[in-house]
């Protein structure tokens, strides 16, 4: 196969609904010029023809932001406008992104939508998600925006000393991109929404879709409070929980005064977490809290996304209240011992085998 052959082949399985004109712009030459390659890549057995697409019975589908994360750990309690030594990281993230890599290693089906760039962040978010059987069908690359980035400077404490959010490629997820993917999100057991998205593209998936729409939060948090009764499930780490309710968290109380508040605004589910106050979860049936068990909490960047993952999973399997609150805690915990945004042991086993220890 030739290189420029193998090239298309790799962006087609990415997206199978690319258009050839878009293909030529990727590859820089005509759309003949693609027609002729895609006509060798079916002649040579790689390509079996024009196919269609069939949707699993039943998906989730997850709307988001992925994103390019370089953080810093120092060795030691940093010292400002000084060299403080410590280790540097960099991982392929975004909350949708993460949200979604999660829901695969838990066997649940989703379609990830989303933008990345037509740059080297791109390339690389393509090709973890080949790796991670990522369904990246419904999302888009596009050449304009640089793929996000997130820039973060932590405390030996996990705790968020500062951070840069370049996402302004999130922009381009508006309600006219999301029409164009309308059977996929109308045909969705659940929706997952990422506070990147542009307020107006929340508003309008609250005021056009009837099944259970579920967020994780980050500092745009604020993003959702307009229409939140639409929500049914909020994850939410303890920085967060002013931007919608003022309410401080900093210990059991004021956690169960914020996860009253939120409910009382018509959200069904609410689970928050911080690597010094614990981990709450709670319905309009029950609630449960954990303190955090580990020695050393290493990072809570992923944390709310394998929550979420966590929490779909379970109403996925119908399990009640205090196993889901246990499954939940489970893989936020447990994500907190990693650098990384995503748990490497993640599966449905994993969670159960450490729920029934």
């Amino acid at each position: 196969m030739l290189s420029r052959e193998q090239q298309i082949l790799e962006w087609i399985k990415q997206n199978p609904m690319i258009s050839q004109n878009e293909l030529a712009e990727l590859a820089g030459i005509t759309r003949s010029g693609v027609a002729a390659h895609i006509s060798n890549l079916v002649k040579k057995g790689f390509l079996q023809g024009k196919g269609y697409i069939v949707s699993p019975e039943s998906y989730v589908a997850v709307v988001g932001g992925i994103t390019l994360d370089i953080f810093g750990i120092p060795n030691s309690e940093v010292i400002e406008k000084k060299s403080n030594t410590g280790v540097i990281y960099s991982d392929v993230g975004g909350l949708g992104r993460n949200t979604a890599v999660n829901l695969t290693k838990l066997a649940i089906p989703n379609y990830f939508i989303s933008v990345y760039g037509h740059d080297s962040a791109g390339e690389e978010f393509k090709k973890d998600a080949l790796e991670k059987n990522l369904d990246i069908t419904y999302s888009k690359q596009i050449s304009s925006v640089p793929t996000s980035r997130y820039l973060y400077i932590n405390q030996t404490s996990a705790k968020r000393i500062f951070g840069v959010d370049d996402s302004r490629i999130h922009d381009e997820i508006t309600p006219e991109f999301l029409k164009e993917r309308l059977n996929i999100l109308n045909n969705a057991e659940m929706i997952v929404v990422d506070p990147n998205l542009p307020e107006e593209t929340i508003s309008w998936i609250y005021q056009n879709f009837d099944q259970p729409i579920l967020a994780d939060s980050i500092n745009k948090l604020k993003r959702l409070k307009h229409g939140i009764a639409a929500l049914d499930t909020l994850v939410l780490n303890a920085d967060e929980s002013k931007a919608i309710t003022d309410i401080e968290i900093t210990d059991y109380d004021t956690a169960k005064a914020c996860a009253d508040e939120l409910l009382s605004m018509g959200i069904s589910t609410v689970f928050i977490y911080d690597a010094q106050v614990g981990f709450f979860y709670q319905t309009s049936r029950d609630a449960f809290y954990y303190p955090v068990t580990l020695k050393k909490v290493l990072n809570t960047n992923g944390v709310g996304a394998a929550a979420l993952a966590a929490i779909v999973y379970a109403r996925r399997a119908k399990l009640d209240d205090k196993h889901t609150a246990e499954l939940v805690k489970t893989a936020a915990e447990a994500t907190m011992t990693t650098y990384l945004n995503i748990l490497d042991d993640m599966s449905p086993s994993f969670l159960e085998n450490h729920v029934e220890k």
